[in-house]
């Protein structure tokens, strides 16, 4: 990988830090450490999520350190995963973090968490400083693969991304918000790109394999939609400025601010006609996850989801919840906790109806 401040490391599950199911049995939660940013998904008997976080290192608490050492930082992305029993309902496996991303140049957000089955996945960091690289995981022999990286300072971002059998599509972006899609063949590593004419930024785009989905900053009100067969994309006009974009298979979901305290959450359904739908309103910034046609969001401490129209409650937790994740009918969530006075994250699953 190119740069010599950023690099993917394999790691065992006995590295993570982790409070996972007793041996004896199945869980119905899971814990982690501390509050960070998650974004969770479903992929086949599997739960993966990724976790960014700024690591604090301080030399005088590490045995063996050169005398003087100062503090420092560096920034990490971690993806892990957990097997869940045949209902989904329980973990029933070890946790395992197969993929980490490690810096020292700026601070990473979860980024595109796409799942391809069998707790497989594609993950790509996201950064306003740098380019992070695009990570699929994992061959048959449990490893990583670097699909895309490029350490220069100047060098294209990848905003979405998805991964179709052995082969991975990216959305990227340049300094001027160009976007250029790329063709990456899984069994040659061939690349092909295809420059667009149009521009969007981070956050403000989906790419899934049947639809292109993206906002211009120029233009935030308007949410752009172009399926893979048609010559230009829809226009379809927003009730706000729009904060971010998602997307899955067979639908695109934008959440919108209108003001200082008033969100909207719409969805709108792969289709020849592409239609907006107001899913969900609230006062403040939604957690939010697609997967499977289903919505999922977190609000406060109310977790709503649905397969179709407006979501519904699933459950009112006891603190607040940070990420949720969703696939068809599967659900779940991450709920803040303490833990001997230390913070954690508690995983629960549900079911949506």
């Amino acid at each position: 990988m190119s740069g010599p401040a950023l690099r993917t490391l394999a790691l065992c599950a006995g590295a993570v830090l982790i409070c996972a199911a007793p041996a004896a049995g199945a869980s119905r939660t899971l814990t982690l450490e501390g509050w960070n940013a998650r974004a969770l998904a479903f992929s086949g008997d599997h739960l993966v999520w990724t976790e960014a976080a700024t690591a604090r290192v301080d030399p005088a608490r590490i045995p063996g350190s050169p005398p003087g050492a100062q503090r420092f930082d560096y920034y990490r992305a971690e993806t892990s995963r957990i097997r869940l029993d045949r209902r989904s309902r329980l973990f029933a496996g070890v946790p395992e973090t197969p993929v980490a991303v490690r810096t020292s140049i700026a601070g990473m957000a979860p980024g595109v968490l796409w799942p391809s089955g069998g707790g497989d996945f594609l993950v790509v960091p996201e950064s306003r400083r740098f380019a992070p690289p695009v990570i699929r995981c994992c061959d048959d022999e449990g490893v990583e693969t670097v699909v895309a990286s490029d350490g220069r300072a100047d060098a294209p971002v990848t905003v979405a991304a998805f991964a179709a059998g052995p082969s991975v599509r990216t959305l990227d972006i340049d300094g001027a918000g160009r976007q250029t899609l790329r063709d990456i063949d899984g069994a040659t590593g061939a690349v092909t790109a295809t420059p667009l004419a149009a521009t969007t930024g981070i956050g403000l785009a989906a790419v899934t394999p049947a639809t292109r989905a993206w906002v211009d900053p120029a233009q935030p009100a308007t949410l752009l939609v172009q399926p893979a067969a048609a010559a230009s994309p829809s226009a379809i006009g927003l009730p706000g400025r729009a904060v971010r974009v998602w997307g899955t298979r067979g639908l695109v979901v934008v959440s919108v601010r209108r003001g200082p305290s008033s969100w909207v959450l719409l969805r709108v359904d792969d289709g020849p006609a592409p239609r907006a739908v107001r899913v969900w309103s609230g006062r403040r910034a939604p957690r939010v996850a697609v997967g499977a046609g289903s919505v999922a969001v977190a609000d406060g401490r109310r977790v709503l989801a649905a397969r179709r129209g407006v979501v519904r409650r699933v459950a009112t937790t006891r603190r607040v919840v940070d990420a949720v994740g969703v696939s068809g009918r599967r659900v779940a969530w991450v709920e803040r906790g303490l833990r001997r006075g230390a913070r954690v994250g508690v995983v629960r699953l549900g079911r949506v109806s």
